[in-house]
């Protein structure tokens, strides 16, 4: 989840780096979000099938959450940086 906004502090503070070449970074976010949402579900299986011997489902449950708000970050910033593109192109 920090992938987003660390691209957004290089691309204010260098000027090498613009928006546009900070986008970059929405591609590990996007896979990162996906790992996250994966092992909580694996986790929450091996509760389940331990019968809740395995303790940790509120940590599997916050990291479900946690990997659902980095794909939510990462679609909305594809989102925003395609329409930055277009409104650039355009104007």
């Amino acid at each position: 989840m920090a992938t987003l906004p660390a691209a957004i502090v290089a691309a204010e503070r260098f000027e090498v780096v613009t928006l546009l070449e900070a986008s970059v970074a929405i591609a590990p976010a996007y896979v990162l979000g996906f790992a996250a949402v994966f092992l909580a579900r694996r986790a929450k299986q091996a509760i389940d099938r331990t019968l809740g011997r395995v303790r940790g489902g509120k940590l599997a449950f916050a990291g479900r959450f946690l990997g659902y708000l980095g794909l939510y970050m990462a679609v909305t910033a594809s989102i925003s940086v395609a329409t930055y593109y277009v409104l650039r192109r355009l104007a």
